[in-house]
């Protein structure tokens, strides 16, 4: 399974086909035209083992505690549940930020996520490196202004931003009670 309806899905696609029994691909708009290349397009449409199914989105993944043997998707047609061990996401590189603008989460020009001294106008003193410009507000990954954009990243800011969590937390805790 692959979500994604960019370049960087098409080539995975045309890579996964040639080593997977069959490979479907989920995409939220109307095909995949819009936002891939034309010989990709053609490529995945030649391509027997590939199902691409439009206007679909992940509801659930289904199996045990270990592993998913199953994804259930919304689509057109309702709700479909297909067989599937591994799944593969390419979200793209535009955030999904627009509902921050509500909640003085600072983001850069192209809508990336504030954190480090960027975030504090400089400031370093305290400043925790995924935090954003709202107190015990974090973020990570591809989201991040300055990150590298990577999956990878992403796995490795997950784990400190833990660390930094349980930080606050322990810090805010050690503080004094208001008085009322």
């Amino acid at each position: 399974m692959l979500v994604g309806g960019g370049n960087s899905a098409g080539q995975a696609v045309v890579y996964l086909a040639s080593h997977a029994k069959h490979v479907h691909v989920l995409v939220r708009g109307a095909g995949l035209a819009a936002n891939m290349s034309h010989y990709l397009v053609e490529r995945i449409a030649s391509l027997p083992n590939v199902t691409v199914r439009t206007h679909t989105q992940i509801e659930s993944l289904d199996g045990d505690e270990r592993a998913f043997n199953a994804i259930r998707c919304t689509c057109p047609d309702g709700s479909v549940v297909l067989d599937a061990r591994h799944l593969f996401l390419f979200t793209g590189a535009d955030p999904n930020t627009d509902w921050l603008r509500n909640c003085n989460v600072n983001v850069d020009a192209k809508g990336f996520v504030l954190t480090e001294p960027e975030a504090h106008e400089g400031r370093t003193e305290g400043v925790m490196s995924l935090e954003t410009s709202v107190s015990g507000v974090f973020a990570i990954g591809g989201v991040r202004s300055s990150s590298t954009k990577r999956v990878a990243t992403a796995i490795g800011e997950g784990a400190a931003v833990v660390a930094q969590i349980h930080g606050l937390l322990a810090k805010r805790e050690a503080m004094p009670a208001p008085v009322r």
